[in-house]
């Protein structure tokens, strides 16, 4: 059965290192991060070997890993 785009799970290593790749490019906040997928969709998916048909997390996947992550640790 094909799961819709809500149903998606992400990989964690990949949410975090898209998140870290694109605040050091200057791509702030959880839009932004839509914005350095879609600029940088060819090297991403080149550069991880990702399938090339991948749906890239969402701007609320974004802020949802963001705000659940502890900085105090």
């Amino acid at each position: 059965m094909h799961r819709k785009p809500r149903g998606i799970r992400h990989h964690l290593w990949l949410i975090l290192t898209i998140i870290l790749l694109g605040s050091c490019t200057g791509y702030w906040g959880y839009k932004t991060l839509v914005d350095f997928t879609k600029n940088h969709r060819a090297t991403l998916i080149k550069l991880f070997d990702l399938p090339s048909d991948i749906c890239f997390p969402s701007h609320s996947t974004f802020r949802n890993i963001i705000h659940s992550l502890d900085f105090e640790i």
